[in-house]
Order: structure tokens, then C-alpha cells, then sequence
């Protein structure tokens, strides 16, 4: 498994992100890079379904905790992961563009167990969270003495410090705010990262359906266990998905015919069949 990746992998990152080269190592530099991450690479967990569903044995590793196979994948076909590989390669590429940044567990719905990745970026002395699910859509300030927010009607977020590091809220297709607290301020090592996503291998809430969420501009579309929210600053859509509105849905987010076949085949009613 790797924690970083080379120098033309991440070119070609970037370059598919929309960036002109690397982003300057300063807030704005952040900013552009996470801002693009948030609208071109999903969290979603169709590679997870394929594995626990589909005919691999069931003790191969779960897909994409490689930071390189990570992005191969998602430039080939769109497709992006849960929190536990997404954190790892995004935490790769902010590393890769010249930004310190660590991989941090947490605890999501804070129920004081280690169920979450994310990443944070340490900039001239103050912190910065960069999420891969939550994709708050512009880096949320973290201080170790005041609460911090992102004073969005879409991607209203904060941060609060607590003794564990920070108790995070971050917004729902309903606009209802779900708390995540990180378990340490510290590094996460990459083999506990791989620990805890095969852990999730027995129980996660992304194991039986499509789970997508990916923003697009200023909007928020998630697509979970069969419908399709689109929330705005108006407040949000809900879409029931059948037939296979499923898979045009998933198209039209990016993921490539192949994927979609792999999905189908491993789990046929995951997209009406």
C-alpha cells in the first residue's frame, strides 16, 4: 500500500481536477485544491460493493487503500471510495503538492470508536480539516482554543475543540448537521487505516447499498439506498431512483460504463436488475 504517489500520477491529478499545476502552499492554494476535490472526485462506495458482492476471494484486501491505485482508478473510471481509502489519497496528493498533511481517525456520529478517516493540513502554524466524505467544499479552520465554522447555506460547517482534537458537524442532504470527533489530533498510521476498513468489511452503513455524495457547484447531490437528493441553498430534492434511473444517475456523476457493469453483475438490484 502506498501513502504517496509520483510526481506525473499527480500531474495528471491535478490536470483532471481542472488545476493549472500545482497549487500555491498558502490558504488559497488549499482552498483550489480541496474545492476541486470536492467536485470531480465522489465518496461513494461502488468498488466496496463490487468487492463484498462480486466473485474476488473474500480474503482479498478491500479495494483502494493504495494511494496510487486509488487515483488510476478514479481517472479510468470516475470512481472514488469510502473514507478510509479517499483519505489516504487525498492526504497523498495534498503531501504530493507540497502541503503537510496527516491522516487522522475519528469517530463518526461520536460514539467514541475509530470509524472515520479524514485529513488534516497543518499551513504556517494553523490547522485546516480536508474531508473526504464530508466535502464541506472549502477547508474548515480548526483552533485549538474557539469554535470555527463555514458560514455556508450549503456547506455549513464547525468545529468545536475537545480533549480528543475537535468534534466536527458537517451538513446532511436535509440540511441537519451529523457530528464526527476525532479520536486524536495525531497522524493515523496506514496500517491502522487498513485495519479499520477491514474491520468495516462485517458491518458498515456502505456495505448492502449505492451510497454517492459528490457536490456540483454550489450543490450538494448525494444518491443513497435508492434515491437521489440535490440539496441547494433553497433547501433540497429528493429523487426516488428505479428501474434504471439508477445507473443513469451514476453515469451522469462520472463513473464509467465498466464500473457500472462490475456493480450490476456483483449486486443486479443495486441497479434495477
Amino acid at each position: 500500500m502506498s501513502t504517496s504517489i509520483t510526481n506525473d500520477l499527480a500531474e495528471r491529478v491535478l490536470q483532471r481536477l481542472g488545476l493549472d499545476g500545482r497549487p500555491a502552499v498558502d490558504p488559497d492554494g488549499l482552498a483550489a485544491l480541496y474545492r476541486s476535490w470536492c467536485r470531480a472526485v465522489p465518496f461513494d462506495n461502488v468498488r466496496k460493493l463490487i468487492a463484498l458482492h462480486g466473485t474476488a476471494p473474500t480474503d482479498t484486501p478491500l479495494p483502494g487503500l493504495d494511494a496510487t491505485e486509488f487515483f488510476e482508478q478514479w481517472l479510468a473510471h470516475g470512481v472514488g471510495g469510502t473514507c478510509w481509502p479517499s483519505a489516504n489519497a487525498l492526504t497523498a496528493l495534498a503531501d504530493a503538492c507540497g502541503f503537510t498533511a496527516r491522516r487522522v481517525t475519528a469517530s463518526m456520529y461520536d460514539r467514541n470508536e475509530p470509524s472515520h478517516g479524514t485529513t488534516i493540513v497543518t499551513l504556517d502554524g494553523a490547522e485546516w480539516l480536508i474531508d473526504s466524505s464530508m466535502l464541506t467544499d472549502r477547508p474548515l479552520p480548526l483552533s485549538t482554543t474557539e469554535p470555527t465554522a463555514i458560514d455556508d447555506p450549503v456547506f455549513a460547517s464547525t468545529a468545536a475543540p475537545v480533549p480528543e482534537g475537535w468534534l466536527i458537524g458537517f451538513p446532511q442532504p436535509d440540511g441537519s448537521q451529523l457530528p464526527c470527533r476525532t479520536m486524536s489530533p495525531d497522524a493515523t498510521p496506514l496500517a491502522s487505516y487498513a485495519e479499520r476498513y477491514e474491520v468495516s468489511r462485517t458491518w458498515s452503513p456502505f456495505n448492502e447499498h449505492v451510497h454517492l455524495r459528490r457536490n456540483d457547484g454550489h450543490r450538494i447531490v448525494t444518491i443513497s439506498d435508492g434515491w437521489k437528493v440535490v440539496r441547494t441553498a433553497g433547501g433540497h430534492v429528493d429523487e426516488e431512483l428505479t428501474g434504471s434511473a439508477m445507473r443513469v444517475a451514476l453515469s451522469e456523476m462520472g463513473l464509467s460504463d465498466e464500473i457500472l457493469d462490475g456493480l450490476a453483475a456483483a449486486l443486479p438490484r443495486t441497479l434495477g436488475g
